[in-house]
Parts: structure tokens; C-alpha cells; sequence
């Protein structure tokens, strides 16, 4: 989540913050009297040492080095080791990687993004979801793909923000990303795809509405970045309340956050008015803040009951509003433990152009939870491979709804009701799809024998392909080194 960007950065400040912290095993004051590894006691170093042994490295490299070096290239490495080591997502962007004219252009949004939401993991882009309707979303790139490579160059990033900016560019054009997927087997493949870049914001975050059955309702919400999404939750809910919906599954899975004051407004959607959406605090204190639902007389909250579904890929915003419905007892949340993402950043430029941009506060539930994932005291490697793993109630903080009952945080928001896990597909599978056998099957077989086919409506409503079509599929892809067994799901 981002909060303000201010100006004005004291460039003496955060190097001597980050000379006093950079020596510290991690970064955290040490006690009193603490020991090494082998058990040796040690004193507490003072900031002045610190400072003292930082001035003494840099001067023997100037000295001794065999190498030309640039010192000032050598400060922002360690300005930037400071700045991971105070927790995972702070960040800099310096200003040898940071194309200003280019930056600037994509803060007045005026060059476009590709459709796919990445986080850092282990120091790596990985893909945590995709746009729906976006043409990325559409060319087999899955949630762990890493990106490895843009436009034949390595990946330089070193944050979301910054590969964002990087990926955008002019509206309709393309750009060529080498993704890197690990197989349920363990093998890794190298995958080459080409996404274009698009208008993303004009299309809806509730792509889809409609009735399960009578009296029920199904809403998706994909993201919160745009300034629609509630104006567009709200006009699906009115559009299904007039169907005869009363009952609502709500569906933030996969949802990677966004704004939240779109979130605040959809959570509005169902709670009373005055009701706490969230809460905010840091070491300032303009950063604590109570946000409540505040709505016209002319409306009041929808009172149906309502199941929301979320899963792993449930982050940032999408969990405000999975916790706010939760903690009101508001709604019964289905599915698997959330992302565990929510934090309120700000922006700080460098003397030199360069970006900083790091943790100012944590978000809470109304009921108190706090929704980020503990990063103090595990390493940034661990903290981002345990994002997607088992989770349960043991040892996570928890606190009361408002008829009583536990719900827990501590690392996103826990289901009332887990489901589990979705089965692995089949090595076979996923090959197709990593070489888009099926697509090209597809093209060539529909132009040969197209004209025996129904209408596209009759195809997509269940028409089977022949015993002997599926052969050819068969063949098709082992002739491409994928074997798909017979008796499959390709039946």
C-alpha cells in the first residue's frame, strides 16, 4: 500500500543511519552484553564507532583496492543494504538505474503497464497474478513464473515499483519477457513471451456478476486500482439485487490490493455507517489514523449474508476488506490464508536523484489484528519463501469480533472456514501450456477442419471433440515432446 510521497530528504541523515545500522548483525540494538557464535561475549558498539569502522573500510578500499573505484557507487550499495535490512519491502531505486524523464512520465500516467503483478521474492520478480482480460493473461504466464529478462537484458530491478516502470511504455506497444518456471518435478524451463502494454485502468476490477442460483449471487473483484472499483461493485450489486439476490459470494481471491480508499468504500457496501474499516499507526503521529465507513442519507448498508472467498493471492487492500467484513462479523470468509501484505509507505528523493521509499506505519483490522507478515528476526530470504506456506492458528495474535468471536492475524487474514489445497496438475499439463501446444494445435486443426464444427456458441457450450481428434492431438504434442497418456482429462 502507498501512502504519501513527501519532498525534501536529509542526505547526511540517512548515512550516518545507514553507517550505524549497516554494522549490526541485525539491525536491531543488541543487548546489553551479548555473545558470538562461539559463546564469546562482546560490548555494544556506539553509532560514533560504527561510523569510525565504515570510514576506515571505505578509505582501505580507496587505497589498496586494484581497481578504480567510485565511492559514491560504493556508499549507495551500502545505503541500499541498509535499507533491505530494515525489513522487506522498503526499497531505493538509485539514480544510475533510474531513468527520471521516464519515471516522471509514469507517475502522470502517461506510458502504460503490462497486465501482471509481481513481488519480490528471495531478491527475484515472480508473478503473483495477472489482469483478467489483460493480453498477458493470455499467454501462459502463472503465479511463481520468475522474470528473468526485458527485452534481452537481465532483470535490474531491484523493487515492484521500479520494474513496473520499467515494463511500461507507450500504449500498444510490446515488450519480449524471458520468464523462469519450476515444474512439479523439479526441472526448470525458460519461457519467452511477448506482452503488450495496455490501458489496464479503463477496464473493470468486477469483470463478473451474475446469479449461481435463485437468490444468489456471485461477485469478483480483481483489483482495487483504479478510482471505479467501488462506483463498479456497487452498480453489479444493484444490477443482482434487482435479479432477486439475497445472498452474496464475494470473491477477493487472487486480488493484489491496490487503493485503499476504493477498499474502504467497497467494505462501506455492507457495513453501518461510522463502522471502522481500519486502522493505521507508526512512530509519527499524523501516520495513526482511524478510517470509517461514512456514506450519504440517502443509503444504508446491504444486509444479506455474504460468503467472501480468499486465498494466497488475497493481498494488501483485498485483505482490509476480507478483515473489516470479518471482524464485524459481517461475513464468513472461505478459503485459504491471505497474503499477509499491509503496510503504508512513503517516498523520500535523494540528494543524488535517487528514490528511497520505505515502511512508515502498519495497517490493522477494526478489531486490531495487524495484517503484515512478521519480518523481524528471519532473514529476507525465509520471510518471502514462507509467503505461501502452511499457515494455522498456532502462535498467531488474535483478538475478538464484534459478537465474540476469535479471528486471528499475525501473517493475513485467517478463513473461518479453510478449504483445501487445490491438487497438482499433472507434468503433462503444464507443458502444454508453457509451449502453447494447445493454442497452436488449436489454430492449425480449426483452419483444416473447421467447417465441421457447430457454431462457436454450440463449441464453447459442450460440443466433445472425436476419439480420433484427440489422437491427433496426441500425436501432435508428442511430435512437440510432450506425452499425453490416454484416459486422461484430455478425454
Amino acid at each position: 500500500m502507498t501512502g504519501r510521497r513527501t519532498r525534501g530528504a536529509a542526505g547526511r541523515v540517512a548515512l550516518l543511519a545507514m553507517a550505524a545500522a549497516m554494522m549490526l548483525p541485525t539491525g536491531r540494538p543488541l543487548p546489553a552484553q551479548a555473545s558470538t557464535p562461539t559463546g564469546k561475549a562482546y560490548r555494544p558498539r556506539t553509532t560514533y564507532e560504527d561510523l569510525q569502522m565504515l570510514s576506515g573500510v571505505l578509505n582501505q578500499l580507496r587505497i589498496n583496492h586494484p581497481d578504480s573505484l567510485d565511492t559514491h557507487v560504493l556508499l549507495m550499495a551500502a545505503i541500499e543494504g541498509l535499507v533491505q535490512a530494515a525489513d522487506p519491502h522498503s526499497y531505493v531505486i538509485t539514480a544510475a538505474r533510474l531513468d527520471s524523464a521516464k519515471e516522471k512520465a509514469w507517475r502522470e500516467n502517461k506510458l502504460y503497464p503490462v497486465g501482471i503483478n509481481f513481488e519480490y521474492y528471495a531478491g527475484a520478480p515472480v508473478v503473483v497474478g495477472l489482469t483478467p482480460g489483460s493480453q498477458a493473461s493470455r499467454e501462459d504466464i502463472l503465479p511463481g513464473d520468475e522474470l528473468i529478462a526485458i527485452d534481452g537484458v537481465a532483470v535490474q530491478a531491484t523493487s515492484v515499483d521500479e520494474l513496473d516502470i520499467a515494463l511500461s511504455g507507450p500504449k500498444g506497444s510490446t515488450t519480449s519477457l524471458v520468464f523462469e518456471r519450476e515444474r512439479e518435478d523439479g526441472s526448470v524451463v525458460q519461457l519467452p513471451r511477448t506482452v503488450k502494454r495496455e490501458k489496464l485502468n479503463e477496464a473493470s476490477a468486477v469483470p463478473t456478476a451474475f446469479m449461481v442460483k435463485p437468490g444468489v449471487g456471485y461477485v469478483r473483484i480483481t483489483s482495487f486500482e483504479n478510482d471505479h472499483v467501488a462506483d463498479d461493485v456497487h452498480d453489479a450489486l444493484g444490477r443482482l439485487e434487482k435479479a432477486g439476490m439475497t445472498s452474496l459470494l464475494l470473491d477477493l481471491r487472487d486480488n493484489p490490493g491496490g487503493r485503499v480508499d476504493q477498499a474502504a468504500d467497497v467494505a462501506g457496501e455492507f457495513l453501518p455507517s461510522g463502522a471502522v474499516v481500519y486502522t493505521s499507526e507508526g512512530r509519527k503521529a499524523d501516520v495513526a489514523k482511524t478510517v470509517k465507513v461514512s456514506r450519504s442519507m440517502f443509503r444504508s448498508e446491504r444486509r444479506y449474508p455474504i460468503v467472501t472467498l480468499v486465498n494466497d493471492g488475497t493481498a494488501s487492500a483485498a485483505e482490509l476488506v476480507a478483515g473489516a467484513l470479518q471482524d464485524h462479523d459481517r461475513a464468513l470468509i472461505w478459503g485459504r490464508p491471505t497474503f499477509g501484505k499491509s503496510l503504508l509507505m512513503q517516498g523520500f528523493p535523494l540528494p543524488d536523484g535517487s528514490i528511497f521509499v520505505m515502511v512508515i506505519g502498519h495497517v490493522k483490522t477494526p478489531c486490531g489484528r495487524v495484517i503484515q507478515r512478521d519480518y523481524r528476526g528471519i532473514t529476507r530470504h525465509d520471510y518471502y519463501r514462507r509467503a505461501r506456506a502452511e499457515r494455522d492458528t498456532i502462535g498467531r495474535p488474535s483478538c475478538k469480533t464484534d459478537a465474540g468471536r476469535t479471528v486471528y492475524g499475525g501473517g493475513g487474514v485467517y478463513p473461518d472456514v479453510r478449504s483445501a489445497r487445490r491438487p497438482s496438475m499433472p507434468g503433462w499439463v503444464g507443458e502444454i501450456g508453457e509451449g502453447a501446444i494447445g493454442m497452436r494445435w488449436a489454430s492449425a486443426h480449426a483452419g483444416a477442419a473447421g467447417a465441421s464444427y457447430p457454431t462457436t456458441d454450440a463449441v464453447a457450450a459442450g460440443a466433445s471433440l472425436s476419439p480420433t481428434t484427440l489422437e491427433e492431438f496426441r500425436k501432435y504434442a508428442a511430435a512437440q515432446g510432450v506425452t499425453v497418456p490416454a484416459g486422461t482429462a484430455a478425454d
